[in-house]
């Protein structure tokens, strides 16, 4: 997907698009990471071989935020919420919602997308 770079939520989008990219490559044993469009989001899959649960990003620019979401029938929301309940704004068991306003916080985003690209991992 391409996002205007010039909208808060464009650039936002920019950003967490070349995180994902950039931990895959630079996580041990990540399989390729294939991008596609899933429900009108961004969706990235680890594949070849398959270490991770998918991966997708969406901005509601009205709402002034921000979402990761990964498939409802991981534990990866549950123990995130577990064992860092105050890291982000979890919904439900699929989603970390997150403040378009705030700056990304790269450094928790980063445990929550290499845990999801090595979920099937060892």
């Amino acid at each position: 997907m391409k996002w205007d770079g010039k909208t808060k939520s464009g650039k936002r989008m920019q950003d967490l698009h070349a995180l994902i990219l950039k931990l895959g490559d630079e996580t041990e044993g990540v399989g390729e990471i294939e991008q596609s469009v899933k429900w009108g989001q961004a969706s990235f899959a680890a594949v070849r071989p398959k270490t991770g649960t998918p991966i997708r990003i969406d901005a509601n620019a009205g709402a002034q935020t921000y979402s990761l979401f990964v498939p409802c029938s991981t534990t990866l929301i549950s123990s995130f919420r577990e064992t860092h309940p105050d890291m982000f704004d979890y919904h439900g068991n699929r989603e970390i919602r997150l403040d378009l306003n705030a700056p990304l916080p790269k450094a928790e985003l980063s445990l929550f997308i290499t845990a999801a690209l090595t979920y099937y991992l060892p």
